[in-house]
């Protein structure tokens, strides 16, 4: 009877390895998140906000990446190690399953059922042109790269505006999943925004977190100079930057970077939207200082009960700016993160749970899980709304921080939210 429960403690502690180790390498594609509440029947359809979808299932997004590549350009796959090369290329990703229908691609953009939402698949990384980068920071761009440029400028003209929209993705983030996070923003824009997303080595394993977190910091140059090299070679007229989670540590050190070394190419940024960041609250504050007189605005959306965020505060030794402890701070830098919110060149946004139907209470995922959050991260990168036209609610900490919040009758205020918009779209 002895050697029968030694045996099953034995399986039993393999079957407990094995499902952990599933859960810690297994990372599947993207969901097409639910759609944003404009998408709804009765809200704004994708017809009326962009061209028709002519190109099916198929999204293109472009990339920057500093990750080792190996395999044909017309066929990269990126590995997890770091490269100082900067690579630049398209990306082709496909919604569902080989064969889907226009009426089932327009069904999943406009319906609010989550139960079958479909994979966004990564078909292709077609890279253009390798940038190399010597120890000085100098970058020697090879004559290909000449092609993205002019693939960038192609989807300029055929954009409603001459803006290009930078994502840049968290930890433990797969390319596949980090080009899908990506291709949403595109999808949901009516495929008119031209997005790049910025593609920077994880370990692809969240218990190599730390590793993570060290080379977002090393990715950062590169995403500077890849703005700087869009800057010099494209029609772009203005920046938008969206960080998720850790991707908020590579975004804000590079802005900062950027606004030191290039401030007139950080004359051009326009909305720069921080979703849950997990970034070093601290040194959040010290780059926002440097950067954010550059931009239109800067926003960071935050969830006080974000679980991932609290786990990472006690990984790092402080506190997160998706979950900030305003104790941390010097008298100046809290003067300062006060001020930039009164005088609306910093917009927080408070994602409170309990105010909308359906969203776990220790979400990090928010704004794309969350047809509410989304819709106001879309309205806020693409139209410069002030939080009260797009039906927001202004709140106050016990801090005395001021900041936006979702009201509970948020869906009720859609309606006049399209209607201030249809104007501005040509409707």
């Amino acid at each position: 009877m002895g050697r029968f429960l030694r045996r099953l403690l034995v399986a039993v502690l393999l079957l407990a390895v094995a499902v952990s180790a599933f859960f810690i390498l297994y990372h599947p594609p993207m969901r097409l998140m639910p759609p944003p509440l404009l998408f709804r029947e009765g809200g704004l359809p994708l017809s009326e906000i962009g061209p028709a979808l002519s190109e099916g299932s198929e999204i293109t997004v472009f990339y920057g990446s500093s990750r080792l590549p190996i395999g044909p350009r017309d066929a990269r796959i990126y590995t997890v190690a770091p490269d100082r090369r900067l690579h630049l290329g398209q990306a082709t990703l496909r919604i569902g399953e080989e064969g889907s229908t226009m009426d089932q691609i327009y069904e999943w953009t406009t319906r609010a059922g989550e139960s079958d939402r479909p994979f966004v698949h990564l078909q292709q990384m077609n890279e253009f042109a390798s940038v190399a980068v010597d120890e000085a920071g100098e970058a020697e761009v090879a004559p290909e790269a000449q092609a993205w440029y002019d693939a960038i400028n192609a989807a300029l003209e055929e954009s409603r505006t001459q803006d290009i929209l930078i994502y840049v993705h968290g930890a433990n983030t797969t390319v596949e999943r980090a080009a899908g996070q990506a291709a949403m923003l595109r999808h949901f824009t009516g495929r008119n925004a031209v997005v790049v997303v910025f593609v920077w080595p994880t370990a692809e394993n969240f218990l190599r977190y730390s590793r993570d977190i060290k080379a977002a910091y090393g990715a950062a140059p590169r995403l500077t100079e890849m703005m700087a090299l869009l800057a010099a070679n494209t029609d772009v007229a203005q920046f938008d930057v969206f960080t998720y989670s850790a991707g908020a540590t590579v975004g804000t050190d590079a802005l900062a970077l950027l606004a030191r070394g290039s401030p007139e190419v950080a004359d051009r940024l326009g909305e720069v939207f921080h979703a849950a960041p997990d970034a070093d609250f601290r040194g959040f504050v010290d780059d926002l200082a440097v950067y954010a007189p550059f931009a239109d605005r800067v926003t960071a959306a935050v969830n006080l009960g974000d679980s991932a965020l609290r786990l990472a505060a006690a990984m790092n030794g402080g506190s997160r700016a998706g979950r900030p402890d305003i104790s941390e701070l010097t008298p100046e830098a809290t003067a300062f993160l006060f001020g930039a919110a009164q005088d609306q060149g910093l917009e927080i946004l408070r994602v409170r749970p309990e105010n909308m139907e359906g969203m776990s209470s220790t979400s990090h995922t928010f704004w794309y899980d969350d047809p509410w959050v989304s819709n106001d991260a879309l309205v806020t990168l693409l139209f410069n709304l002030t939080g009260e036209e797009r039906g927001l609610e202004a709140g106050m900490s016990e801090s005395g921080a001021p900041y936006w919040t979702f009201p509970v009758d948020y869906p009720a205020r859609i309606p006049g939210l399209r209607d201030l918009l249809l104007p501005r779209l040509g409707g």
